[in-house]
C-alpha cells in the first residue's frame, strides 16, 4: 500500500506546477484549461519519479525511521476526485481541440499534451480506488471481533 500512497502523492504534487498558466495563448477558458493540463503534465513528469525513489527510502530497512502508515480514506478520496476531475477536464480539451480552436497555434500538438493527461488521470483515479478499497476491506476486517462464548455447567 505504501506504492499507492506515495505515487497518489507523486499525481498530487503535480499541481505544482500549475504556476506555469502564463504559457496560454488566449483569454477564454478553454485556453486556461489547456494550459493547466499541460503544467499538470510536465509537473507530474518530474514529481511522481522523485516522490516513489523517496517513498522507496522510507519504506526500504536502510530508513531508521518506522514505516509509514497505511494510506486513509481522505487520501484515496481526494486522489480518486482528483483523476476525475483531470479525466472529464482533458476529454473536453480534446473535444474543443478537434474543432478548430481559435488562436490554438498548433491542434495536433496540443491535442497529444491533452492525450497525456487522459491516462494520468486514469492512473490517478484508479490510484484512489485502490486505496479507498484496501482501506475499506481494512476497516471491515478490524470491526470484526471475536467474543467467546460462555457457557453454564
Amino acid at each position: 500500500m505504501w506504492f499507492n500512497r506515495f505515487l497518489a502523492i507523486g499525481f498530487l504534487s503535480g499541481i505544482a506546477m500549475l504556476p506555469v498558466l502564463w504559457i496560454q495563448r488566449g483569454d477564454e477558458f478553454e485556453h486556461i484549461r489547456l494550459a493547466a493540463l499541460i503544467g499538470l503534465d510536465a509537473g507530474q513528469f518530474l514529481t511522481v519519479p522523485i516522490t516513489l525513489a523517496v517513498g522507496a527510502w522510507k519504506a526500504s530497512p536502510w530508513n531508521k525511521r518506522p514505516r509509514p502508515t497505511a494510506p486513509g480514506f481522505v487520501l484515496g478520496g481526494i486522489t480518486f476526485a482528483f483523476g476525475a476531475l483531470i479525466m472529464t477536464q482533458a476529454i473536453a480539451a480534446i473535444r474543443w481541440l478537434d474543432g478548430r480552436p481559435p488562436g490554438v497555434g498548433d491542434p495536433d500538438g496540443e491535442t497529444g499534451a491533452a492525450l497525456q493527461a487522459v491516462p494520468s488521470g486514469g492512473v490517478t483515479l484508479l490510484a484512489g480506488a485502490a486505496i479507498l478499497i484496501n482501506r475499506a476491506i481494512a476497516a471491515k476486517r478490524s470491526r470484526k471481533v471475536v467474543v467467546p462464548v460462555l457457557t453454564d455447567r
